[in-house]
């Protein structure tokens, strides 16, 4: 099956073709097909499409880099006190190479590198091994630009919690998270249009990002999708940002980001906003946030069910379990229990 690039009216923008059996493909490794088959026209639209995937994460970290430090100042910490905990982070979360981490790192250069593949291959000039360590060299560029970039944001929120109290979390996604989430899932209003009408998109941009986010063992964007009548779900062995912070990097051989010298925090109280459970990634619970707590209040349903693996429980040894998005074809099929833990109570149908 030969994977294309295509204008999606519905969505607004460019899409990769594919069956749901399909999506699952990292689209690196669509990428590699394209080139081992010589279809280097092809290789070169999915490089640029590659790099939509890669900014929808972007994007995201650098408005809610910026978003949490408003928040802190916003709640009064000193400036000086905020912008020494980013020094801080930086140092902590520096590149391989030493050169320390900073929201914007090394993106522009990211976007420079996919532009010159790109075009490379478009112009034929690229024999396929120079291809492939190209494309592989992207790859990992992005890695250590988007994990790092991940990480962050636990520290930022850990950060909010041992300054303000872990409660303020809820208050710091409220403040960061609202206006994005109006704007981004909007559609997804029931009161504006049927569920099923936004199902398709639904389940295609949790692919996209999930891609975005590198998840899977070899940190490509592999995962796995199983389907039903009453819904689809997406699982992620692990995510590419909180799961694969609290189980440690095997790439880098660092160790869990709750453990020293990260030392990032998980919940140690009950939460709507974190499915009342102890040991939740503070990151991990945007999840509940965006995806349940918050468009449950709005709108009356969740848009993705979430069941993220507890730490240290659940994140550790050697099976460590997978994080899970349940996608349901309809409101009638979500379960009562998505809506207990998150503090409310099923709707009942008209």
């Amino acid at each position: 099956m030969v994977t294309r690039v295509t204008w999606s009216d519905e969505l607004g923008k460019r899409v990769r073709t594919g069956s749901w059996e399909e999506q699952p493909d990292s689209t690196p490794l669509c990428i590699r097909e394209e080139i081992d088959a010589g279809r280097l026209e092809l290789a070169a639209q999915l490089v640029a499409y590659w790099m939509e995937e890669a900014k929808v994460i972007q994007v995201i970290y650098d408005s809610w880099t910026e978003g949490w430090r408003g928040f802190l100042i916003h709640t009064g910490v000193s400036v000086e006190a905020v912008d020494f905990e980013f020094s801080r982070l930086g140092t902590l979360l520096a590149f391989p190479d030493g050169e320390p981490f900073s929201a914007d790192g090394r993106w522009l250069y990211i976007a420079e590198a996919a532009g010159r593949l790109a075009h490379s291959l478009r112009a034929n000039r690229l024999e396929r091994h120079e291809a492939l360590e190209h494309l592989d060299g992207l790859v990992e560029m992005w890695r250590q630009q988007h994990d790092r970039g991940a990480v962050l944001q636990s520290g930022l929120l850990t950060i909010t919690a041992r300054t303000l109290g872990e409660r303020a979390i809820g208050d710091a996604y409220a403040w960061v998270l609202g206006p994005y989430l109006a704007e981004r899932y909007e559609v997804f209003d029931i009161r504006d249009r049927d569920y099923e009408q936004t199902l398709e998109r639904n389940i295609y941009l949790a692919f996209e990002a999930m891609r975005g986010h590198l998840v899977g063992p070899d940190r490509t964007g592999d995962m796995t999708v199983l389907e039903d009548d009453d819904k689809v779900v997406l699982s992620f062995d692990p995510c590419g940002s909180g799961n694969r912070g609290q189980r440690g990097d095997g790439i880098e051989g660092s160790g869990s980001r709750s453990d020293p010298p990260y030392e990032f925090g998980v919940t140690e109280q009950e939460h709507d906003w974190a499915w009342n459970e102890k040991g939740v990634c503070y990151y991990c619970a945007h999840c509940c946030y965006a995806l349940e707590y918050w468009p449950a209040r709005q709108w009356g349903h969740p848009i993705r069910v979430v069941d993220s693996p507890l730490h240290p429980t659940e994140t550790t040894g050697a099976h460590p379990k997978q994080c899970t998005w349940t996608i349901y074809k309809s409101v009638d099929a979500i379960p009562q229990e998505a809506y207990r833990r998150i503090g409310l109570t099923k709707p009942e149908t008209p």
